[in-house]
């Protein structure tokens, strides 16, 4: 079968992960032909598949990258299925497809996204759904909303979770982790806090949080990392308090690192479709501290600390507890790790395979 594969990779995030590692996973397996529609042909040179460049000028254009040159691509590639990794279907499209809904967020947290964000998804959503042969979401949680928003039979939907890189399950080497607490004149008891910044992930939570906790007293930093969303200034980033530090967008290997050397990592989102991030810090080691709500119990099990909602007293108090057990944090860490190596891009990409059967079939 002669599979194209829609892959958004040059915006920092979950479904940009998600595109690389799915494709890589996929290749690796075997047994069918993958064409790759993608504004970064480079991310996938090393797996020898054919690509096909279409060009994104900035995030804002997704809309167009959809709709305006990838459905006469998809037509002259002569693909027999189309995957849209990025929760949207081409407006035309004339072979059967499946696509993977991330999440529901523009519905349930719309503060989130911009205008054209909200514009672009609220109508494209429901009319990709009812396109789509099947729907693949990252978890239970994602595809009850899915079920509930829209008019699509349970048959329909497949809930695969997404996987962790086994490059994040190895510890970096000792001089790696050096090299990066020297180069961001980090000290050695560090909390992180990654993920992209948008209202949803309520970093200003986990902030005053951390200032609540009195930890910085004993040494400790809160280090926060990820993407800016594009039109978002946080008032936070203008007056951070002390002990807190903002790195910015980081790449893999410096987020390696960062989740090696933070023994603790905390998350006040409220809404998560998975939760790669914690995923991520999870096969680090970290210790997790997130919100007992969305997707969030099903990627972090018992292999984490969950409070009942996003506030930062409840942070706070989780905080100090962690800090103050160190046996306790350590235990969560090795749970953690075991967990998180749970989650494999091969077994996503074998479940993604029989999703393709099932299309075509």
């Amino acid at each position: 079968m002669r599979v194209g594969i829609g892959a958004l990779v040059g915006i920092v995030g979950g479904p940009a992960t998600y595109a690389r590692e799915l494709v890589a996973a996929l290749v690796r397996a075997g047994g069918h032909d993958y064409v790759v529609f993608t504004d970064q042909p480079g991310a996938f040179r090393h797996l020898g598949i054919e690509t096909v460049e279409v060009p994104l000028p900035t995030p804002y254009h997704q809309i167009s990258w959809d709709h305006w040159r990838l459905p006469g691509l998809v037509a002259a590639a002569r693909v027999d299925l189309y995957h849209g990794t990025k929760n949207v279907l081409p407006w035309r499209l004339s072979v059967p497809a499946a696509v993977t809904v991330h999440d529901l967020a523009v519905y349930a947290q719309p503060g989130s996204f911009s205008w054209g964000q909200r514009w672009h998804l609220r109508l494209l959503l429901p009319r990709s759904v009812a396109m789509a042969t099947r729907v693949i979401t990252p978890s239970a949680h994602a595809r009850d909303d899915v079920l509930a928003r829209f008019r699509v039979a349970a048959g329909r939907t497949r809930s695969i979770p997404h996987g962790v890189a086994a490059h994040w399950l190895a510890p970096p080497s000792a001089a790696a982790s050096a090299a990066f607490r020297a180069r961001h004149a980090l000290g050695e008891r560090l909390i992180a806090c990654v993920g992209t910044v948008q209202p949803r992930k309520r970093a200003e939570r986990v902030i005053e949080a951390f200032v609540r906790s009195g930890i910085a007293r004993a040494g400790w930093e809160l280090v926060l990392a990820g993407r800016l969303r594009p039109g978002y200034a946080p008032p936070w980033l203008q007056t951070l308090p002390p002990h807190v530090r903002w790195l910015g967008a980081l790449p893999d290997d410096e987020l390696h690192a960062l989740y090696a050397a933070a023994p603790i990592t905390v998350s006040a989102s409220e809404y998560e479709g998975f939760g790669l991030a914690l995923s991520e810090a999870m096969a680090g080691g970290s210790a997790v501290i997130a919100v007992a709500s969305s997707a969030v119990p099903e990627v972090v099990g018992d292999a984490g600390c969950l409070v009942a909602r996003s506030d930062p007293a409840l942070l706070a108090e989780a905080l100090a507890r962690l800090v103050a057990e160190p046996e306790r944090r350590a235990a969560l860490g090795a749970r953690a790790r075991a967990r998180a190596a749970t989650f494999t891009w091969d077994e996503a990409a074998r479940r993604t395979r029989e999703v393709y059967d099932e299309v075509r079939g």
